[in-house]
């Protein structure tokens, strides 16, 4: 197996990838085949689960027949990406006459040293979860890094992130004994998509502490897609490229997508 990146946003957006999944868990199994690279994974707490979809042509170069199941450590795969630098390219390798090793080239033309890295490899389960596709009540897009700022500030305020979506409104609440309440109001001319069924309101609570993980994730993409419906987990949708088409096009691209299971309240 062996992939090339050169592009230096990709090479940023690589990194700050692997430097947020290790927010979510520690060991994660890398899945290549001939199409794409793929990874799952799941928070200790089972709150929330990723997948990482990069296809073939994502990448500068990308050379792999097979299947291949790496297991890594995620921290320790992030401070060998940590420590490229500004116009290094990233070059993987592995090799089944070493079965145990995952080999990492940092190289530049113009860079002052050339970094080799050799990283052990892990045996790890490889049960994934098959996520159903879900027909979401209410879609909305925004900048990321607004939605990150929003969310960090909300969490001063509060343990749960209220959403209240309808035609009209799109109201984000957190709210505790101790520290009051804040409310967001974003206006629907601001969001750059914004969709939901005829007639709907949407009430749901989220875990301010995981949504905060999953915005650390805007260093990656310039927007966040974020689906909602009463009774299914957030689906927030990352992509590392631009999209020109309908949703479907969506589907062909280079995103990490990020679900999140809502607040269950006795609360009227």
């Amino acid at each position: 197996m062996h992939i090339l990146i050169t592009d230096k946003d990709k090479a940023k957006a690589f990194t700050a990838l692997f430097q947020n999944m290790k927010l979510f868990c520690e060991h994660i199994n890398l899945m290549f085949d001939s199409t794409r690279l793929y990874a799952q994974g799941m928070d200790s707490s089972h709150i929330s689960i990723f997948e990482l979809i990069i296809p073939s042509t994502w990448f500068d170069q990308y050379e792999q027949d097979s299947n291949c199941v790496l297991g890594i450590s995620t921290q320790l795969f992030f401070r060998i990406l940590n420590t490229r630098e500004e116009g290094q390219q990233i070059n993987i390798r592995f090799d089944e006459s070493t079965p145990d090793k995952l080999f990492l080239h940092f190289e530049s033309k113009t860079a002052s040293f050339d970094k080799h890295f050799e990283l052990p490899l892990i045996e790890l389960e490889s049960d994934m979860m098959d996520i159903p596709n879900t027909d979401y009540q209410a879609e909305f897009s925004l900048a990321s890094s607004n939605f990150s700022n929003i969310v960090g500030q909300l969490r001063q305020f509060g343990a749960d992130l209220h959403i209240l979506c309808n035609e009209n409104e799109l109201r984000l609440t957190a709210k505790s004994n101790e520290s009051g309440n804040m409310s967001v109001v974003i206006p629907i001319d601001d969001l750059s998509l914004f969709a939901i069924n005829e007639g709907e309101t949407i009430n749901m609570s989220f875990s301010l502490a995981h949504l905060y993980n999953i915005c650390s994730f805007h260093k990656v993409s310039g927007s966040i897609n974020i689906k909602i419906s009463e009774n299914y987990p957030l689906k927030t949708t990352y992509l590392l490229e631009d999209v020109t088409g309908d949703d479907e096009d969506v589907e062909t691209k280079a995103r990490i997508v990020v679900f999140l299971a809502p607040r269950v309240s006795d609360e009227e």
